[in-house]
């Protein structure tokens, strides 16, 4: 399949592409919108922080998650369902992630939440997250809405990178905001040239088989997930996934068995210069025992100085992946059909 204008013009009908390559604006309109972000939260209170969300709205608190790892001074957990853990409390920072502020899981477990005491901030276009935060008077961030949630990533991130470093929870300066902006910008030039770049390559090598994603389980474990999403919702592909060095422990003896999968899968293994240098022997190791049963294996490193840059390399690259990849099997990449049925069936309880 040879990837051109009109092709994409009639198989990309709400305009996916457009709202990839319009990345770099929604990064830098969302970083001059929370320049000044004021929060009424009491840090020493916080003990604690748990984001609540589901889906694209929830990717962005993965990446913060996992970029403060090393730098965030208390606990922090990303909740993807309607039950929150035990431990929630007046020492807790309770962080509602709902792009459309309608996302139901999200808004029972912000009830939950403001029950228990908790802080609260609230990061959402609008819905009846931003009525709560309303008439219970806790903070949130409004960001822009009338897109796909997964499309949104740069107003779902920024805002939190934005209230880490205002809590001190971060150890690279606002600064990594405008190396990342400008390594966004740089990707768009590359990966909307369909006549060649590293997008466009590495879906046609994937192209036809199942993705399988490894990563180290720390800072790129989050990019594993954005992947796997992407591939599913815009590329209507299922992806798998998995962690080093977890997978040393169980999966790696499950590749002994593949006739049936034989020549179906290419794994893609993600790395990063901080990856823990043991992870890194373990990977070059379990691709010596893999690739005679992988269709082939793919190693993808970041680039950039920061690590925030280098974590939004490969998410750019992913998403640019998932779009070739739905254009290259003629799928229109923004309908969510199967979402939309479940949603409207739940409704009906």
């Amino acid at each position: 399949m040879k990837i051109n204008q009109q092709l994409i013009e009639r198989v990309d009908s709400e305009n996916m592409w457009g709202l990839m390559e319009a990345f770099p604006t929604h990064w830098q309109q969302i970083m001059e919108q929370t320049q000044e972000v004021e929060l009424s939260v009491d840090v020493s209170r916080i003990k604690n922080v748990c984001f609540a969300g589901m889906g694209g709205s929830a990717i962005g608190a993965d990446l913060i998650r996992a970029y403060s790892l090393k730098s965030c001074p208390v606990p922090v957990q990303v909740v993807r369902h309607y039950e929150l853990p035990s431990y929630i409390s007046e020492e807790t920072l309770f962080i509602a992630c709902s792009f459309s502020g309608n996302t139901e899981e999200t808004l029972t477990a912000l009830s939950n939440a403001l029950e228990k005491g908790a802080q609260v901030i609230g990061v959402t276009s609008g819905g009846n997250l931003q009525k709560k935060a309303i008439s219970e008077g806790f903070d949130y961030i409004q960001i822009p809405g009338g897109m796909p949630p997964r499309a949104a990533l740069a107003y779902s991130f920024v805002p939190l990178f934005r209230i880490f470093s205002a809590l001190g929870f971060l150890d690279e300066s606002d600064d990594v905001l405008n190396e990342t902006l400008d390594l966004l910008k740089d990707g768009v030039t590359k990966f909307k040239d369909f006549t060649s770049n590293d997008a466009l390559a590495l879906a046609e090598e994937m192209n036809g088989s199942l993705p399988i994603i490894y990563t180290d389980a720390l800072l790129m474990e989050p990019v594993n997930l954005r992947w796997r999403g992407q591939f599913e919702e815009n590329s209507k592909t299922l992806a798998y996934g998995n962690t080093f060095p977890e997978m040393n422990h169980n999966e790696i003896v499950g590749w002994e068995h593949l006739a049936h999968l034989a020549g179906r899968l290419t794994v893609v293994m993600l790395k990063d210069r901080d990856d823990n240098p043991r992870v890194i022997k373990r990977m070059e190791i379990v691709k010596e025992l893999i690739v005679d049963q992988a269709l082939s294996v793919i190693e993808v490193t970041t680039i950039g100085k920061s690590r925030l840059a280098r974590l939004f390399s490969l998410i750019q690259l992913g998403d640019w992946i998932s779009m070739y990849l739905a254009l290259l099997n003629e799928i229109d990449p923004t309908p969510i059909a199967k979402i939309d049925i479940l949603k409207s069936k739940l409704a009906e309880v």
